[in-house]
Order: C-alpha cells, then structure tokens, then sequence
C-alpha cells in the first residue's frame, strides 16, 4: 500500500512538472523566459523601419497582465498603418487581462481553446474557432477556461490602441 502510494505520488509530481516545463517552453517560444511575477509594459526593444514588411516582435510593445496574458502590441501609427492597430496575446489557464475598454473597435480571433468573456455586463462563452466583436466603448474582459494557453489575436480599428483599465478582472479566482 505504502509503496503504492509513493509511486501515485511520483507520478502526480512527474506529471504537473511536465506540464509545468511545457508551459515554459509555451512562454519561451513566445519570446518570455519565464513567467513574470506582476504586471509590466515595456516599450520595443529596436524600432521598427516601415519600409519593412515583417514586423518581429523585438519591434513590438511587449506586455504583461497578472495573472496569465502575455502579449505583443503593434499600434498601427508606428508601423505605418493609418486605421489598424493589432495585439498577440498568450493567455495562460484561469488567466486574462483586467477589465477595461477602448474607445475603438476590437475583434479577438481566437483559433482553439474555451475563453469566458464580459462584455458590458454580458457574460458568455465562447469556443475556438470564434471571432468575438467588442464595440468602441464596451468595458470587457476575458478568463482562458480551457486547460491549455490559447493565442488571441486583437484587432483594434484605429492605429493608436486606445486603453483605460477598470479594475480586476471579475472572473477570475482569487
């Protein structure tokens, strides 16, 4: 019994240490050592020459929102876009960004996974593949409920990605 038992707990600590590692690799493949410990927006680390066409994402603002979105933010104005503005986010299990709004248009295109939104108090799930219409304005969150991280492409309707946080976000667990 005894020996059957460290064995079952061997297996669990082998099992959540696999996940965990490929969780890591998730974050370093998306250009993140690790996962960070708060909340941070940093500006590109080399700016980008519009006479390019491939946008890198050392040429991209690159964020993070406690607990689980990590992300990339292209606002059009910098790229050469005169009505685009674009984000990639990787949202980690039981993780989204803070409640808050734009005053432009958003799309999330989401290939794979489950992710809970609000939207102007309008709560709804939603399964991949979706794309989600948030209008100017609308204050709106999301939570990934699926059991792996999904990737969540934000279009926004201008090229200056306009931002006013609300708070947490409601949805997730304390």
């Amino acid at each position: 019994m005894r020996r059957t038992l460290i064995i079952l707990i061997f297996m669990l600590v082998l099992g959540c240490a696999e996940k965990y590692e490929k969780l890591n690799t998730n974050f370093k493949s998306f250009g993140f050592g690790e996962i960070p410990d708060s909340s941070f927006w940093n500006q590109p680390k080399v700016k980008f020459d519009t006479s390019n066409y491939i946008i890198q994402p050392k040429h991209l603002q690159k964020y993070y929102d406690h607990p689980g979105e990590l992300g990339y933010i292209a606002e059009g104005k910098d790229y050469g876009f005169e009505s685009l503005s674009i984000f990639m986010a990787m949202t980690l299990p039981k993780g989204g960004p803070p409640l808050h709004t734009h005053d432009i248009d958003e799309l999330h295109v989401v290939y794979d996974g489950t992710v809970e939104y609000i939207i102007n108090k309008k709560q709804f799930t939603a399964k991949g593949p979706y794309i989600v219409k948030i209008p100017a304005g609308a204050v709106h969150a999301f939570v990934n409920r699926g059991g792996t991280p999904i990737n969540v492409l934000g279009i926004l309707s201008e090229n200056i990605a306009s931002y006013k946080e609300f708070g947490p976000n409601p949805m997730l667990e304390n």
